[in-house]
């Protein structure tokens, strides 16, 4: 009979420690589950809940530390030269520099039973899962932490670029307009100080055709720089010769092959040669853009 009773009363105490147990993964995984206010807060009561878990818990000591935070449950404090009767302590780390620790202590018991009374295998498995648990919490709120502080500054970032894209903008804005505005009193001062002159030379030589396509010419390269297209020619008149250069604005300005022959006084085939040359300075051989099409071309 008191062998039964004895199995009973160790029974009932191992489905007391079951349900202690299961009892502590429920509230951890609700506890974690939710938003987490602090972390200080959660660990204090990942500390509360672990204690009760514990089979002897009246004598226990649950401490979780980190770098940063140490949060106890339990025996608050014993003298220093008490040694606990047992420990486990279990270890993660939840970043390259940080790690979390969550350590249990057991006390001596004045029964001479308690005295033998260890922290059992499912007190540790407890441990290390709930210690897991907590360095899964703490690497989220770190990467969260890391994410909200990389998007403040990708934010900050954003701004600023804004502001300079509008700065750039005003500024190419008030370019454009001095450019245009200079193009105007360029124009102008042509209109007024030199187009009169070239028509009162061709008024006063009406007879001499080659002063008259001379002037004819002036007056089309003069206009040219208020077209908008006349870059390309003078990015690629570095690569030719004064003669090449002055074929390709004949060319520009509409001229045939026997127009610039007759304006220059060469012969046609020179002009061909010319242009062949031309071509292969501003590497159009292998193109099939017309040299007119590309001298007439903005960049």
């Amino acid at each position: 009979m008191p062998d039964t009773a004895s199995r009973h009363a160790q029974l009932t105490r191992n489905l007391t420690e079951r349900e202690k147990e299961l009892d502590a993964l429920y509230k951890l995984a609700s506890l974690f589950s939710r938003p987490i206010d602090t972390v200080q807060t959660a660990i204090q009561e990942t500390a509360s809940i672990l204690h009760v878990a514990m089979e002897h818990a009246d004598r226990t000591r649950v401490s979780i530390s980190t770098d940063e935070i140490e949060k106890t449950a339990g025996v608050e404090s014993a003298p220093s030269q008490v040694v606990p009767v047992d420990q486990f302590a279990c270890r993660r780390r939840y970043s390259i520099e940080r790690e979390i620790i969550v350590s249990v202590s057991l006390f001596e018991g004045f029964g001479a039973a308690d005295r033998h009374a260890r922290i059992g295998e499912r007190e540790k498995r407890l441990i290390t899962s709930t210690t897991d648990m907590v360095a899964n919490l703490l690497q989220r709120r770190e990467m969260d932490q890391i994410l909200r502080e990389s998007t403040k500054t990708l934010q900050r970032q954003a701004a600023e670029l804004e502001r300079k894209n509008v700065a750039l903008s005003e500024v190419l804005s008030r370019i454009d307009e001095n450019r245009h505005a200079s193009l105007r009193s360029a124009r102008n001062h042509i209109d007024t100080f030199v187009v009169p002159y070239l028509r009162e030379i061709a008024e006063r030589i009406p007879s001499h055709s080659l002063v008259q396509s001379r002037i004819e010419q002036i007056e089309r390269s003069l206009y040219a720089l208020f077209d908008g297209n006349s870059q390309t020619l003078l990015e690629a008149a570095h690569r030719l010769t004064p003669r090449e250069a002055q074929i390709c604005g004949l060319i520009r300005n509409g001229l045939t092959t026997k127009e610039i022959s007759s304006f220059l006084h060469i012969t046609e085939t020179t002009v061909e040669r010319h242009r062949n040359t031309i071509r292969r300075k501003l590497d159009l051989n292998n193109s099939s853009i017309n040299l007119t099409t590309f001298l007439r071309s903005s960049v």
